[in-house]
């Protein structure tokens, strides 16, 4: 089966839920890291957190970055839904920019994890929930877009 409407429009609804959900933790991020990179050390909104762990650390520049990448996702909603192959670029576009943003989370994991292991002094307490940031478990999410995209051939002729 080709790319068609009914496709489209199915694939319109995937990524306006990922681009939303991108968007809306990037302005979260934002808001609670904000008295940080202002200096004032005062933040916009409390850090979110559950049972504990930060489910939306304070980085601003995290936060752009999700931003922009839900902003992609939420550009090609409307060709999809028209049923145009055109819209499935920027599936793919977002879907490669959150691969980039989430193998830099988990290097940086990574890193922390190696100073844990050697015990240096800033890492005691480190514990690897302190780094599952947003942009590792909506790239999660957004896998299954990029795989039918790519996957799909009979899409793009």
């Amino acid at each position: 089966m080709g790319f068609n409407k009914n496709v489209g429009t199915t694939i319109a609804v995937y990524s306006s839920v990922i681009g939303m959900l991108y968007a809306i933790f990037g302005i979260l991020e934002i808001l609670v890291g904000w008295g940080e990179f202002v200096g004032t050390g005062v933040s916009i909104i409390p850090p979110l957190e559950v049972a504990g762990v930060n489910v939306v650390p304070p980085d601003v520049f995290g936060g752009i970055m999700l931003i922009i990448i839900g902003a992609v996702y939420l550009t090609g909603v409307k060709q999809q839904a028209k049923g145009e192959r055109e819209g499935l670029s920027f599936l793919l576009v977002g879907s490669l920019l959150a691969a980039i943003f989430f193998g830099v989370y988990v290097v940086i994991m990574l890193a922390n994890g190696v100073g844990y292991i050697f015990q240096f002094e800033d890492w005691l307490e480190w514990i690897w929930l302190d780094d599952l940031r947003p942009g590792i478990w909506l790239f999660l999410l957004a896998l299954p877009g990029a795989y039918l995209a790519l996957t799909k051939k009979e899409w793009r002729e």
